[in-house]
């Protein structure tokens, strides 16, 4: 059994050289809710601008107005809160949700340490409070810099950097949800100073502005990556093109973060038992999760090598391979399913699915790509949804794994870079079990 722990990243040590190097908080308020935290800042400087999307600006007091306006929707509505805002939620959508809702922030976790299940964020405790500013310390939020988010607000790592930047008083760009045409326009009309997203926003970005911006150059301080793995090969790009500092947070929905670019957070002790990532911070409330297969080498950076529970991750999205086949399977029609995962060049990895038709009557209608593709998304939600469906007529044998391009084997995926960790693509046969 291996057992890894280097000097540094446990005790009491490195916790006292990063108390030491960290800013005073503009905002530490451990016993109010988040909700009221935020109120309270906003509210402290009413004319200040907090949001530029494409509706235009967004000032404190007009965000109070709509805090007031969401209130005074249903009961039913206020209690739902952030959990009731739809995947294209506007950043003002969340904000509102955010500052109008209870106590409690309720947000469904990603699965890296378990089962999908709701989590819930209460007020933040004094050691919660001091490994977000670290976070924010290292990744260049501060005060007064306008920040630019690719990442929707309702998962957690755009609702990290939308909360951060109002916190701190860092007017926040809204990118979500934008035709490239208009994200690129914005991007150049705010001049951010920090850009995040999951690696395939920033990737879609980065492609947008070399075709759609004219030529225009444009200097970005910080760009801040995060939710998925990051390419080598990507960071030298957008460090290139947007002449920026690129950095990598690694962190999960039931942890926090927990690294940026390899080095843990303040108040984050990390562990390497098996080629596991064990993980305890100030948001697992005192127990040790394991979130990931990776190393930690001997300088202390940590390195996350892919999944720990056999799900996949598609351009930050994340779901169960397993339970895709038997929902495929379960379809009226179908005899035999799986699914491949294969190298994709946007999302990283893509999901291939392979289903062959059982005998049926003359005059029975087999179910369509398009209807398997639904009946996926109903149950398991979007993420789970193969990017391709193959219908494959009855006694068909399922293809070779394909390449990103559907011709030609699929590389082998091995190394660092392949988001599902070495030994190619995942195919995932009817009888796997589920996680």
């Amino acid at each position: 059994m291996r057992h890894r722990t280097p000097a540094g990243l446990r005790g009491s040590g490195r916790a006292a050289r990063a108390r030491a190097s960290l800013p005073r908080a503009p905002l530490v308020l451990p016993a109010l809710d988040v909700g009221a935290a935020l109120r309270a800042r906003v509210g402290a400087r009413p004319r200040a601008v907090v949001l530029v999307d494409r509706h235009g600006t967004l000032t404190g007091d007009e965000l109070l107005d709509l805090v007031r306006l969401h209130r005074s929707g249903t009961a039913t509505a206020d209690r739902a809160g952030l959990a009731a805002l739809p995947a294209e939620a506007s950043l003002r959508q969340v904000l509102a949700a955010v500052l109008a809702g209870p106590e409690m922030l309720e947000l469904r976790s990603s699965g890296s340490t378990g089962a999908p299940r709701p989590q819930r964020r209460g007020p933040l405790s004094p050691a919660q409070l001091l490994s977000l500013v670290d976070l924010a310390r290292r990744i260049g939020l501060r005060p007064g810099r306008v920040t630019a988010c690719a990442a929707p607000g309702v998962h957690g790592h755009g609702l990290v950097a939308t909360l951060g930047a109002l916190a701190l008083g860092a007017p926040l760009v809204d990118l979500t949800h934008l035709p490239a045409a208009e994200r690129v326009a914005l991007l150049h009309r705010t001049s951010p100073a920090l850009l995040t997203g999951v690696p395939v926003h920033l990737a879609d970005l980065l492609r947008a502005d070399r075709e759609l911006g004219g030529g225009r150059p444009l200097a970005i301080d910080r760009v801040v990556a995060g939710s998925d793995a990051l390419s080598p090969v990507l960071r030298a790009d957008l460090a290139r093109h947007f002449r920026a500092r690129v950095h990598d947070v690694y962190g999960t929905t039931e942890t926090g973060s927990l690294c940026v670019d390899g080095r843990p957070l303040h108040g984050v002790h990390l562990r390497e038992l098996d080629g596991l990532l064990c993980a305890r911070t100030p948001f697992t409330g005192g127990r040790e999760l394991v979130t990931d297969r990776g190393e930690i080498t001997a300088d202390g950076r940590v390195r996350v090598l892919g999944r720990a529970d056999g799900s996949v991750s598609s351009g930050g999205m994340l779901h169960d391979p397993a339970a895709t086949v038997r929902v495929l399977r379960s379809a009226p029609g179908v005899a035999s399913a799986r699914l491949q995962v294969v190298p994709d060049a946007r999302f990283g990895v893509r999901t291939l699915a392979e289903v062959v038709l059982a005998p049926a009557a003359a005059d029975a209608v087999p179910p369509s790509a398009e209807e398997l593709r639904t009946l996926v998304r109903d149950r398991l939600g979007a993420a789970a949804v193969p990017r391709e469906v193959r219908i494959l007529p009855p006694g068909a044998a399922s293809a070779a794994p394909s390449g990103p391009d559907g011709e030609g084997p699929a590389p082998s995926g091995e190394g660092p870079s392949a988001p599902w960790g070495p030994g190619g693509p995942m195919d995932v046969p009817l009888s796997s079990p589920g996680r």
